[in-house]
């Protein structure tokens, strides 16, 4: 089931009670939706019931990365970022910028949750924009982060526009390439070396998962949310009046570091490093990432939910 909410239902901030029942009427029924905000079209898919729990996908993925996820209790929305599986693929590149991706992703969750008290996750650049919403949000009803192979920016400021020289000469290459360059390049990066274990069928899924993509917006993406354009906030994570789950693979040592050294030394935060997996737990350890988030999510109910 389809539904796409008209160009009335914009401005978020100004829905009235009539609204907000209309809404929410249709949300309960929907398990596909079509958001509108600043005239671009955002897809959020829909399954389960139970607290809201918004699902953010990495660079070159889609919403549906997260089809294995089986977390009962919860209403996942799994949402498709600008430029991203089937939402629109703005030629602006203003849109893809840090500032707007947090106002778009507050407005969304605003039309999705209403005042509901909600759940965030995201996974590598999903996760990455989820801290950062939380960060610089920091939104009373967001109760829980769960966070995949995800940072919390670079911290060394030159370090940092180091980063921001080298994704900018690679969206410059990925622009002026075909969408195939993009995939098999990407495909080979020793990040995602341990996903050359997987089923062919998986391998299959996640290629044509890339190949849906465009050379602009993927340079639009890297230009407006890249690791170089975004803040450091590792030294905010405990601050944060809310319990985070992060999760690694064992065999990606970068991010298993990060999860150790700038996550896991806040009291706030359990850490998770799940033997034998790389960069993407969820894809390549489905089983073992289901059994992680549902231990986490059944502890946080023990704890805060009498």
């Amino acid at each position: 089931m389809r539904n796409d909410f008209d160009d009335s239902l914009d401005e978020t901030s100004m829905y009235d009670q009539g609204d907000r029942e209309e809404i929410t009427a249709v949300l309960e029924a929907a398990d596909d939706v079509y958001i509108s905000i600043d005239n671009v079209s955002y897809h959020v898919s829909l399954r389960g019931e139970g607290m809201p729990l918004i699902c953010l996908h990495g660079f070159g993925e889609a919403g549906d990365t997260w089809d294995k996820l089986q977390l009962p209790g919860f209403r996942l929305y799994c949402v498709d970022f600008l430029g991203h599986g089937v939402s629109d693929r703005s030629h602006n590149p203003v849109l893809y910028q840090l500032d707007t991706v947090l106002r778009h992703l507050y407005t969304l969750i605003h039309t999705l949750v209403g005042e509901e008290p909600y759940g965030l996750m995201g996974y590598s650049m999903g996760g990455r924009i989820a801290l950062q919403y939380a960060a610089m949000y920091e939104p009373s009803r967001l109760l829980f982060l769960i966070l995949e192979s995800a940072s919390a920016g670079i911290e060394d400021i030159n370090e940092r526009q180091e980063r921001a020289a080298r994704d900018e000469v690679l969206a410059h290459k990925i622009e002026t390439h075909s969408i195939e360059w993009f995939e098999d390049m990407w495909s080979k990066l020793p990040i995602f070396e341990t996903q050359q274990k997987l089923s062919s069928a998986v391998q299959h899924t996640i290629k044509e998962r890339r190949l849906s993509n465009t050379p602009e917006v993927l340079a639009h993406t890297l230009r407006g949310t890249g690791q170089g354009m975004t803040p450091y906030v590792g030294n905010k994570i405990s601050e944060l009046e809310m319990e985070i789950l992060y999760v690694s693979g064992s065999l990606d040592t970068k991010y298993d570091t990060i999860g150790q050294t700038v996550f896991g030394i806040c009291e706030n935060v359990a850490h998770v490093s799940v033997a034998e997996a790389g960069h993407n737990v969820h894809t390549e350890m489905p089983d073992a990432f289901n059994d992680i988030v549902n231990l986490f999510l059944s502890d946080y109910n023990d704890k805060n939910i009498s």
